[in-house]
């Protein structure tokens, strides 16, 4: 399929808008058409990443109130806004591309035709901004590392050995980051640190007990997996649970649990090992997060993935990016690049390179990213890729 990009003028030439993302219907029916059904596919998309969303808040709260609940329904309204915006984007400027150059232009008709619908997230509240930008980022780092044909990429990448190596590394790099750093990121460990409320003696800075405290973090992560997957595969089987109900209790039985329990494990680990180190030295070093780190990252090997990997590398990023701003604060470029919303431009770059995914590296692509371009669009990006290889097929 990457061979599509490379010989673009003569596969297209000739060939109109309505060829590759309408047939059969005209620009205005097609544009109308997608303008009122996208909205639907929205909202069956992200209400499920909305009950999560609430479910969290309310676990992190201990208390569910009308402020919370509205909340996530102003959350809710952006995120199928957002989505709304990028795909209906996409569907007018493809075909304004081509009436406007008489011709479907080069690979950008399908790259940057979404491009003035992503600039939206810039007016997005900061959950949307960092959720979306966390989503994508997870979709191309699993794109760009299947689509590689280098030998090398495609040894490491099918090893388990190799995989779990590296999950550890970049798990050690969190640790040394975070420790580092006054802002919290989402991830599945927090480093120990020193609060003004802890006048206590306890060199592991936690209230409670380390058996208490072990168990208590586990059995977050275990609750927080849980949810997450019945989220994904709701998402995935909303369809089939609208025509027969009775298919939701049968999620269960294809959740990962190995993902639960590798989740449960990396934590606890990861809290063993710094209660461990804090005890024996009697405080806490500002490496035990770093050991603990790399340490805990044995637990990927239960149930290596390229979505937690993403994450991980995601949450090394955000990390990295902390210290820095921190640390070089006072820096006009610094100030400048906070001020621009570094999230959004990370959403607005690669929301246009996930639809170049989408038409030249379908096989790729997650499932949950198809389905989440599918569903949002209406299909229009499953019909749009469909159609390049057809024309693909039939050129050749």
């Amino acid at each position: 399929m990457s061979a599509i990009s490379k010989h673009w003028d003569q596969l297209t030439a000739g060939v109109e808008c309505s060829t590759l993302a309408h047939p059969g219907k005209t620009c205005h029916d097609h544009i109308l058409f997608q303008l009122r059904t996208t909205v639907w596919g929205n909202m069956q998309f992200f209400i499920p990443v909305s009950i999560l969303r609430l479910f969290l808040l309310v676990y992190s709260r201990k208390s569910i109130s009308w402020q919370t609940l509205r909340q996530t329904l102003f959350e809710f309204g952006c995120m199928v806004l957002n989505g709304w915006a990028v795909s209906n984007s996409w569907s007018v400027c493809f075909c304004a591309f081509y009436h406007g150059f008489q011709r479907v232009i080069n690979n950008y008709s399908v790259s940057l035709a979404a491009l003035p619908g992503t600039l939206l997230i810039f007016w997005m509240p900061h959950y949307v901004q960092m959720s979306h930008s966390r989503g994508i980022f997870n979709v191309f780092v699993e794109c760009w590392l299947k689509s590689r044909e280098h030998p090398l990429i495609q040894w490491a990448r099918e090893s388990r050995t190799i995989g779990t190596g590296a999950f550890m590394l970049i798990s050690a790099l969190i640790g040394f980051f975070a420790q580092r750093t006054k802002a919290v990121e989402f991830w599945f460990f927090a480093p120990l640190k020193k609060t003004n409320n802890d006048q206590h003696n306890n060199p592991c800075y936690h209230r409670s007990t380390c058996q208490n405290y072990i168990l208590d973090g586990m059995k977050t992560c275990f609750t927080f997996g849980m949810i997450l997957e019945l989220a994904r595969k709701l998402i995935s089987s909303a369809p089939k649970i609208r025509q027969n109900p009775a298919t939701f209790f049968r999620l269960f039985a294809r959740i990962r649990y190995k993902f639960v329990a590798f989740l449960t494990l990396y934590n606890g680990l990861f809290r063993l090992v710094t209660c461990f180190l804090a005890r024996h030295r009697r405080k806490v070093s500002d490496y035990d997060s770093t050991i603990a780190g790399l340490i805990s990252g044995l637990a990927y090997s239960l149930s290596p993935n390229f979505n937690v990997f993403g994450l991980a590398v995601t949450a090394m990023i955000q990390n990295i990016w902390n210290f820095i701003s921190e640390k070089y604060a006072r820096l006009d470029g610094i100030k400048w690049f906070n001020r621009l919303s570094f999230s959004s431009i990370v959403w607005v770059i690669l929301a246009n390179y996930n639809m170049y995914s989408r038409a030249y590296y379908p096989y790729a692509m997650s499932k949950y990213a198809l389905k989440f371009t599918d569903v949002c669009s209406n299909s229009q990006s499953r019909t749009a890729s469909e159609c390049l290889a057809k024309l693909f097929l039939v050129t050749n």
